[in-house]
């Protein structure tokens, strides 16, 4: 806790100096109560006053050398950057230059060396051409061919199955007509129902499946 302000002595200056005592505050972190304090023997004023001139101390003790060093550093730096920076130049001219030179040399051997193997590419590529012409023209009408003999085959045989499928569809027809009648007569008759009394008509011997098999796969 703060040492209590008890001093009995009179402050004529700080009255009279407003604007500077509040410079005293802005810039140096101060001011009149911490000075005050600090004489009046308040530890914690004593302390950061302290630990303030330490600092300022310790600041002024190596400035000079710092500021030296820097100053040298910074220089330094800027010597080592603009003669890079002249190297660098200089050195991008002169190779643009020779890298010119030597394209432009490379690009006519290059252009010699690719126009006499187009012109022996060029017979290959034709030759190429005409067999892989052949090839596909070849295998286009071989495979139409199979096309054609395929579609024409299976449209005969679905028009086979659609035949044989139209007295299936009869059967199924008359097949839940004669059940719903079967039904019917069971609830009239009772026990003493007699299934030959209702006969039913029998269009197809096989099933469906089994008709569409023997169509399709042959067993």
């Amino acid at each position: 806790m703060a040492v209590r302000n008890s001093m009995k002595l009179r402050n004529l200056v700080t009255s009279k100096s407003r604007q500077i005592e509040k410079q005293l505050k802005g810039k140096f972190n101060a001011s009149t109560n911490l000075v005050v304090r600090a004489l009046s023997g308040d530890k914690s004023a004593l302390k950061l006053i302290g630990q303030m001139g330490n600092d300022g101390a310790r600041i002024s003790e190596f400035a000079p050398q710092v500021k030296e060093q820097m100053l040298n550093a910074i220089k330094g730096t800027e010597d080592l950057n603009q003669v890079l920076s002249d190297i660098y130049k200089q050195a991008g001219v002169s190779g643009e230059k020779i890298e010119r030179a030597v394209q432009s040399a490379t690009l006519a051997d290059t252009h010699l060396a690719n126009v006499l193997e187009e012109m022996k590419l060029d017979f290959t590529s034709a030759k190429d051409k005409e067999v892989l012409r052949h090839q596909q023209a070849t295998d286009h009408l071989k495979l139409k061919a199979w096309v054609d003999k395929h579609m024409m085959e299976v449209d005969g045989q679905y028009k086979m199955l659609q035949a044989e499928l139209q007295t299936d569809i009869k059967q199924r027809t008359i097949d839940l007509q004669h059940d719903r009648e079967l039904g019917k007569y069971y609830l009239e008759t009772g026990d003493n129902a007699v299934d030959e009394f209702k006969p039913k008509k029998q269009y197809a011997g096989r099933s469906i499946v089994q008709r569409i098999k023997d169509t399709l796969l042959g067993f």
